[in-house]
């Protein structure tokens, strides 16, 4: 079974903020369904654990964040998939895909 946990995009933006970029707390507050956002998975699996940043598409927003469908596929696991069902909160978004 694999399990993920999710980074702070914050905390990784107050360590690096001249080399770590992060959308304003703002944008990343007012999310709508249909946005897509990246997020960094800190996935645990049988080998121990790899970090994937990732696409996931917004699906509802709820009071404390949002609840998304992730969009693509981690290189270092088949056990986690797209479609697979994310909680996140905006302090988790590194990205806001803007096409």
């Amino acid at each position: 079974m694999v399990r993920y946990e999710l980074d702070n995009g914050e905390e990784m933006h107050a360590d690096a903020p001249e080399t770590f970029y992060l959308p304003p707390l703002e944008a990343r507050k007012n999310l709508k369904p249909n946005d897509t956002v990246k997020l960094v998975f800190r996935i645990e699996h049988d080998n121990g654990f790899d970090v994937e940043r990732m696409w996931v598409d917004v699906k509802n927003v709820t009071p404390t964040g949002y609840i998304g469908v992730l969009d693509n596929d981690p290189y270092c696991t088949e056990e986690l998939k797209s479609g697979e069902v994310v909680e996140f909160e905006p302090k988790h978004i590194i990205q806001i895909y803007e096409p």
